[in-house]
């Protein structure tokens, strides 16, 4: 083992910074869970009609999700954040029928009453901006948190 000052100190460090950022990301789950109504849906610029987002709601809780719309679910599955990067990035991954997995790589920005996540089609790299611009795929949903 090295007996070095400076490679001991930053060994305490990095390990003070991954204890942080999981207590940051746990902290930030805890705000995350509950369930949001959806109040806006944007792909490639073009936004869902009004009609189509009726009774349209995300839960989130203990590392899982599930959108439903009235009593149907529509897709639920495993949810990853980072709170610690910039922007804060969240991984959603489902199971399909054949059992596969998929995983959406999204940012999100999160405030007390709303949150705004924005994907890129599956299998391609995560948004770096919350921009559903033409033909970039990226699908930009806005949830208000239900009272």
């Amino acid at each position: 083992m090295n007996g070095n000052p400076l490679f001991v100190l930053s060994g305490v460090s990095m390990l003070l910074a991954a204890q942080l950022g999981q207590e940051n990301t746990t902290a930030e789950n805890k705000k995350l869970e509950g369930t949001w109504n959806v109040i806006s849906v944007v792909r490639n610029q073009n936004e869902l009609p009004a009609e189509r987002l009726k009774d349209l709601q995300a839960s989130f809780r203990d590392g899982r999700f599930a959108f439903k719309q009235g009593d149907r679910t529509l897709t639920e599955g495993s949810l990853r954040i980072d709170s610690v990067r910039r922007p804060r990035t969240i991984d959603l991954t489902t199971t399909d029928a054949d059992g596969k997995q998929q995983t959406t790589l999204a940012i999100y920005e999160l405030t007390e009453n709303q949150l705004k996540i924005c994907g890129a089609p599956r299998g391609h790299e995560r948004p770096s901006e919350f921009e559903a611009t033409d033909d970039s795929g990226h699908t930009l949903t806005t949830f208000q948190r239900l009272k």
